[in-house]
């Protein structure tokens, strides 16, 4: 079999993973997610808390580059502006994995998140969320119950069936 460049779309976060976190912190990024976050050549991962869920986010560089462009759309030194940059850069950590594909955890944000010996990693498409797996299982069947009461439209408008 050939191998052939991948055309389309960046690989997605997908599936839910829970890693052990060390005593320093550390704690290994599942291999797919890597390869999400390679897949632009950076090899970085940022993190940032997520208030509404109680979770941290998992940002690739396209997705920061993405609010970025969104960000310098709007009015410099407007309050939208500047909340945005806050949540979204001042609230930012830029992480690097070691050679055994870990990254520390900022002991911040796991305290935000109640993460202590177990990571739980959540797959949401373009972003991953790291999550106290307790917290995700209590939250899991509110938002399952909730994604059941929702239809996506199909491209290009209308709201025609179901996914």
């Amino acid at each position: 079999m050939l191998d052939r460049p991948r055309v389309g779309p960046m690989r997605r976060f997908t599936s839910r993973y829970a890693n052990r976190v060390d005593k320093k912190g550390r704690v290994s990024v599942p291999a797919g997610y890597r390869a999400v976050l390679e897949d632009g050549g950076a090899g970085v991962v940022y993190l940032k808390p997520n208030p509404a869920d109680g979770a941290i986010d998992g940002l690739t560089e396209s997705f920061m580059d993405d609010i970025q462009q969104r960000i310098d759309a709007l009015d410099i030194g407007s309050d939208d502006r500047t909340a945005l940059e806050d949540a979204y850069f001042a609230e930012s950590v830029e992480l690097r994995f070691d050679p055994e594909g870990r990254i520390i955890l900022p002991k911040d944000l796991t305290d935000f998140a109640g993460i202590g010996d177990t990571a739980l990693f959540v797959g949401l498409g373009t972003r991953f969320q790291i999550w106290n797996p307790e917290t995700y299982e209590a939250r899991k069947a509110d938002r399952a119950a909730h994604a059941r009461s929702l239809t996506l439209s199909k491209p290009g408008g209308g709201s025609r069936g179901s996914a």
